[in-house]
């Protein structure tokens, strides 16, 4: 009973969100949203790690730790119950290509709230956390808008996040620290130049 009640919630919430007859500008907008904002996460991570120490570096290697983690857990969901994405079941209206995969829980917000939820066990970050989650919430209305996720996968992968940042917490003050120190020589390799030039921190 609790089952259908849910499921009849998720059809509710994905039709009030779903767009039923959007403007090109509109649509070009939830593409833009659903597909391409995902990459704030990975640049963020990117170019924080070029000018910030051992400290932030630790708590971006927590946030790549814990996003790797949320995508197993979120593969494991998706093999023992499989949930059909909004477009395979008929309901409601599909504005961009994508395969007919398990919808739950969502993999770009699990990834995304993973990367939030690592990055808010270490205060040096937690500002950070806290303004990358706001960015997440627009990626997850835009994958329900445009038709191929529905509201309750986005709730299924806050929790998928919070549990990978979990299961990564024993890691903070063990593996994490030596991960950094064998990235870093790699890293200080790499970059030589522009670390010598000061546009890169050692």
């Amino acid at each position: 009973m609790m089952t259908v009640r849910m499921e009849a919630l998720n059809d509710t919430l994905f039709l009030w969100i779903n767009a039923s007859d959007p403007s090109a500008t509109a649509l070009l907008l939830g593409r833009i949203l659903a597909n391409d904002l995902i990459y704030l996460f990975p640049l963020y991570l990117a170019l924080s790690w070029l000018r910030t120490d051992a400290a932030g570096r630790e708590a971006l290697l927590q946030a790549i730790v814990s996003a790797a983690i949320a995508m197993l857990l979120s593969w494991a969901v998706s093999k023992v119950w499989f949930h059909p994405r909004p477009f395979v079941v008929g309901i409601g209206h599909q504005y961009m290509p994508h395969k007919p995969t398990a919808s739950f829980p969502s993999n770009h917000l699990s990834f995304a709230w993973a990367i939030c939820a690592g990055l808010a066990l270490h205060p040096v970050r937690r500002t950070a956390a806290w303004i990358l989650a706001l960015a997440a919430l627009p990626i997850a209305w835009a994958r329900v808008y445009m038709g191929v996720h529905f509201p309750l996968d986005m709730a299924g992968a806050l929790l998928t996040g919070l549990a990978a940042a979990g299961i990564s917490l024993p890691l903070r003050g063990t593996v994490i620290p030596v991960l950094r120190q064998c990235i870093e020589p790699v890293y200080r390799l790499a970059f030589a130049w522009p670390i010598r030039q000061g546009w890169a921190r050692a």
